[in-house]
């Protein structure tokens, strides 16, 4: 049976794919994050999911790699991770009380063949305003798009979701399985 590699080092996404209960290994690339402003905006999004997994793949040929990356978008802005506390807390400030989208494109390569998709999650956030300052001083914001983690103490921002919520963490985990069924891949 084929490896499954899991290009990247997120935590979260390490998270989702141990709950299917499947092998994998992780090993991710080091790639400069940049999104490529002369494509279509989904297409960016793709093209940085294939170039996180494109160098895995040149490593393990013969094996399954799973390339992800996580966004979040709003009023026409990609939002990213926060550099420091303020910025944090003004991207909360943004998010409160309104609607944000969270993308995730996948890029898995079945040894010569490649086969992406993105994922689209609508957050809908309460009032946060008086939530922020505390939420800041936990730390959880570091590292993550959109400077909260929804599987955290974030859970409280959000009224509701339309959309796989495992997305929003970073890994629409059932449109994988679901590939990884219709490609006979032996969990």
């Amino acid at each position: 049976m084929n490896k499954i590699i899991l290009a990247s080092s997120s935590p979260r996404r390490k998270e989702l794919l141990e709950r299917t209960g499947i092998d994998f290994i992780i090993d991710a690339s080091s790639i400069e994050e940049t999104l490529d402003d002369t494509l279509p905006l989904e297409q960016r999004f793709q093209k940085l999911a294939v170039d996180k997994a494109t160098p895995i793949h040149k490593k393990y040929p013969d094996d399954i790699v799973i390339g992800a990356d996580t966004v979040v978008y709003f009023q026409n802005q990609i939002i990213g991770k926060a550099k420091d506390e303020n910025e944090a807390k003004y991207i909360l400030n943004l998010l409160s009380h309104q609607m944000h989208s969270v993308y995730t494109s996948v890029a898995i390569y079945f040894q010569d063949e490649l086969m992406t998709f993105i994922d689209r999650t609508d957050v809908y956030f309460k009032d946060i305003s008086h939530l922020i300052d505390s939420y800041i001083a936990s730390g959880e914001w570091e590292g993550k798009a959109g400077a909260y983690g929804i599987q955290g103490t974030a859970d409280c921002f959000v009224d509701h979701v339309n959309g796989d919520i495992d997305n929003v963490i970073g890994l629409p985990l059932q449109r994988v399985m679901n590939i990884f069924k219709e490609k006979d891949v032996l969990l």
